[in-house]
């Protein structure tokens, strides 16, 4: 017969919080307009703005894109923010936001500081572990792309993963 220890306190869970931005970013506008991913360069184009001018070439940022079903962007969150050439990335992260909002699929993205568009092996080993985990839990994992200052690179349209 198996019983379970009884505990002097009762364990909890860490809550995971979840705060976005919705719509276009930097509209100025008090209702956001909805934005839909149509395209590996609608969806670039879109990413860049999320970014800032100042930081972009100075450190690494990872982004997070929730999208409903019809790809509309939900909202968006930058997960993790690193040094001169690497954000570590934490899955668990990227598929509590992805769970916690409903999100029916994802796009994530990165940027190169360097301005280098090539993936480098890490970049194909997180997206294979984030096709495969999201795969698990029922997302669908769309696209990671790679964004420099005035140029971008598709995983997916390079079929990379």
């Amino acid at each position: 017969m198996i019983t379970l220890k009884s505990f002097e306190r009762t364990p909890s869970l860490a809550e995971l919080k979840v705060s976005y931005r919705r719509g276009r970013p930097r509209d100025g506008k008090q209702g956001r307009t909805p934005f839909f991913v149509a395209s590996s360069q609608g969806c670039a184009e879109y990413l860049r703005q999320l970014w800032d001018d100042d930081t972009i070439e100075l450190r690494e940022e990872f982004v997070l894109l929730c999208l409903s079903g019809s790809h509309e962007v939900l909202g968006w969150v930058k997960l993790h923010t690193g040094g001169f050439n690497h954000a570590a990335v934490d899955l668990r992260l990227v598929l509590g936001v992805a769970l916690q909002t409903a999100s029916s699929s994802v796009i994530v993205a990165h940027n190169h500081p360097s301005g280098s568009l090539t993936p480098s092996p890490e970049d194909r080993a997180l997206t294979r572990r984030l096709a495969e985990a999201c795969e698990l839990v029922g997302v669908r994992f769309l696209d990671h792309v790679i964004v420099t200052r005035d140029a971008s690179y598709s995983f997916a349209d390079n079929g990379k993963w």
